[in-house]
């Protein structure tokens, strides 16, 4: 069965950019017949804070989604990550490493291999700098790759892309609906796939919400949370326009569950553009 995720990370509260992700994601999963889940990553302990996890599940209920099972929070499932970095370490799948990014720089990493006990543990990877897209066609990247790539940082915390490719398996996941901010990690995380011989998905990156500057919409760039700029009707309808879906037969008066049935009564995936735009070209909704 067809299966997806929205998996923000809880540094802030729900602004439009992760709106439009959850938006696309989860008429992609409906329109499918299939399963959509949410994921809480908030791994980096020092940008994530607890009331963030709360306020965007009860942010995403306003607005009207329902997700398949609880959410999903990473921060709660640590001994799960650690028991298979430990089975990777026995089996020698992976090396500690001792470089920093400034000797990185300078020169490629060359601790595996020295039998190091500690620091950062890494997995070295052949990675292809290409790979398909089931909405944007064949994407190669046009700079080369690492080598290695990081599951446990130095200071402790577990790596982004390793507990997502671990959740991703876990989960079930079928196909990654998500932004296309995050194309470049793709073909890392299609290369530990392969590495831990999971089996790979399918991946759908959908258009980015930009500033007026052109920056993407994001907590770093200090993007409101969006149910303080608008209704949660509102936001909908916005981001559906975004998504290039025909808002004609919605009203801000409507409920945010019948806007989300209707819209996916009529969700055209062929609408959806292919490029990044800026939301102050959308007017108001």
């Amino acid at each position: 069965m067809y299966a997806t995720r929205f998996a923000p990370t809880p540094s802030g509260r729900l602004h439009f950019g992760s709106l439009v992700a959850a938006v696309g994601a989860y008429l992609r999963a409906r329109s499918m017949g299939g399963k959509i889940y949410l994921r809480l990553e908030d791994l980096d302990f020092p940008r994530c804070k607890k009331e963030y996890t709360q306020s965007i599940i009860e942010d995403l209920k306003i607005l009207g989604f329902s997700f398949d099972d609880k959410p999903y929070i990473q921060s709660e499932h640590l001994d799960f990550y650690e028991a298979k970095l430990k089975a990777l370490v026995e089996s020698k799948k992976c090396f500690y490493c001792h470089c920093t990014r400034a000797s990185l720089k300078v020169k490629a990493c060359s601790c595996e291999g020295q039998n190091f006990k500690d620091g950062a543990l890494k997995i070295a990877l052949n990675a292809k700098p290409y790979f398909y897209d089931n909405h944007l066609g064949t994407i190669t990247l046009k700079h080369s790759l690492q080598d290695n790539l990081t599951l446990k940082r130095s200071d402790g915390l577990i790596s982004y892309n390793f507990a997502c490719v671990l959740d991703d398996e876990l989960m079930g996941i079928t196909e990654i609906v998500r932004g296309s901010d995050l194309i470049e990690t793709t073909p890392l995380q299609i290369a530990l796939i392969h590495a831990l011989n999971f089996k790979a998905q399918a991946y759908f990156h959908l258009p980015l919400a930009l500033e007026e500057n052109g920056l993407k919409l994001s907590k770093q760039n200090h993007a409101k949370a969006v149910l303080d700029e608008m209704s949660a009707q509102e936001a909908l309808l916005k981001a559906l326009k975004f998504l290039g879906q025909n808002t004609d037969t919605l009203q801000v008066k409507d409920k945010p569950e019948v806007i989300l049935a209707c819209a996916l009564e009529q969700f055209l995936e062929a609408k959806i553009p292919k490029v990044s735009q800026k939301i102050a070209n959308l007017g108001t909704s």
